[in-house]
């Protein structure tokens, strides 16, 4: 938890509260730039390979590829079209997206596509405010009529968890969780919905296929059977590599790669899981991020 001791300690003054958009990127030509964000891959998905299924993910395509904006792409497109699909079936049931680990807007976007049609919120979510910020700012050149359902939340889901979920019982959500991957962090957050999960209607998991250096306790779907045991039943989400495809290699910048044969992601319908983790004598306040001493 060192590195979220670290955050914390950074940021105190916003962490665990809504930030507001920053002003200064509304005309900045390129924001990641201007943010200090690196763009290492520029991979984009391609999104385009699922024309014609889906007026709403057509519209939510169209518009990506129409705003001219420096970004890359965490997950493939097929991630976020079966992502896409999870909300379309389920919107009536919900109220709100919620993305974990916003990156550089990709599945924000694809999020953000569904909240005027389908009728819904989205919280935003992460550790770096700067992330948060480039995100807004892409979605509100893509959405602009939908920002007023957008929010950023600076903090992990824990202390999501904590400071509003736990205060808004009418929320059903559906929590796509693409944050920290370490094995860790990931059973913290799992964790931290089993004390709303009254208001929790499912999490979608991505980067379940995900390995690398020793260092990055990269098992994501390790943590997805410690929290909900090993018979979990859940959907796969996005693509399916072969063993013979390039990502199924360490990459070159740390080493990362994808399992073959394992889907990108799980998706898990929390009424009527299977919670084996954490007991139920714990409390919320176990998987929140330690808080830095200001003395020291």
């Amino acid at each position: 938890m060192t590195d979220y001791v670290a955050t914390v300690a950074m940021h105190q003054a916003t962490w665990g509260t809504f930030l507001e958009p920053d002003p200064a990127l509304t005309d900045a030509e390129s924001p990641h730039e201007a943010l200090n964000i690196p763009i290492l891959s520029g991979h984009h998905a391609d999104l385009k390979t699922f024309a014609g299924r889906n007026t709403i993910f057509d519209r939510t395509a169209a518009r990506i590829e129409r705003v001219d904006l420096a970004y890359e792409d965490q997950c493939s497109a097929y991630s976020y079209f079966d992502l896409f699909g999870r909300v379309e079936h389920s919107h009536a049931e919900l109220t709100r997206l919620v993305d974990v680990g916003v990156f550089m807007g990709g599945s924000s976007a694809i999020l953000a596509g569904c909240v005027e049609p389908m009728g819904l919120e989205l919280d935003l979510i992460d550790v770096n405010d700067a992330y948060l910020q480039f995100t807004y700012e892409r979605l509100r050149r893509l959405f602009p009529r939908a920002m007023s359902r957008v929010r950023m939340f600076h903090g992990d889901l824990p202390t999501y968890v904590g400071n509003v979920l736990s205060a808004e019982p009418q929320t059903r959500a559906l929590v796509h969780h693409d944050g920290a991957h370490n094995f860790d962090q990931v059973v913290r957050d799992l964790s931290s919905l089993f004390f709303a999960r009254d208001r929790v209607h499912s999490v979608a998991i991505q980067e379940t296929h995900l390995r690398g250096d020793i260092a990055y306790l990269n098992f994501v779907d390790a943590a997805v059977y410690a929290v909900f045991g090993i018979g979990v039943k859940y959907e796969p989400l996005g693509a399916n590599f072969p063993p013979d495809a390039p990502v199924t290699s360490p990459n070159q910048w740390d080493g990362n790669y994808f399992l073959a044969g394992q889907p990108e992601g799980m998706y898990v319908v929390l009424d009527g899981a299977d919670w084996k983790y954490p007991h139920p004598t714990m409390e919320l306040e176990s998987f929140l991020p330690i808080k830095a001493d200001p003395a020291r």
